[in-house]
C-alpha cells in the first residue's frame, strides 16, 4: 500500500523554505473558498517539521539561488492555477 503521508502549509515563505531544500516534493495547491492558497508537499519521512525547525534555527543552509527559484516557483503555480 502506497503512503500517503503529506504537509500542508498555508505560508508562502515556509513553502519555499520546504520546497528549497530539495527534500520534499510539492505535489499540489488547494484553495478554499476565499481563494487563499494551502501548499501540499508529498512528505511521507514527516521531514517538514524538521526542515522548518533547522529554519527557524537558522541552521539550513540553502543556496540563495535555490531559495529564490523556489519562491518564482510558487508565485507562477499560484497566479497561473497550477
Amino acid at each position: 500500500m502506497e503512503n500517503l503521508k503529506q504537509y500542508k502549509s498555508h505560508d508562502f515563505y515556509t513553502s519555499c523554505v520546504i520546497l528549497a531544500s530539495k527534500k520534499l516534493k510539492l505535489i499540489g495547491l488547494e484553495r478554499n473558498k476565499n481563494n487563499l492558497v494551502t501548499f501540499v508537499f508529498d512528505d511521507p519521512l514527516s521531514l517538514a517539521s524538521q526542515i522548518i525547525q533547522k529554519h527557524w534555527n537558522r541552521e539550513n543552509k540553502i543556496p540563495s539561488r535555490d531559495l529564490i527559484e523556489a519562491i518564482n516557483e510558487l508565485k507562477t503555480r499560484i497566479y497561473s492555477g497550477i
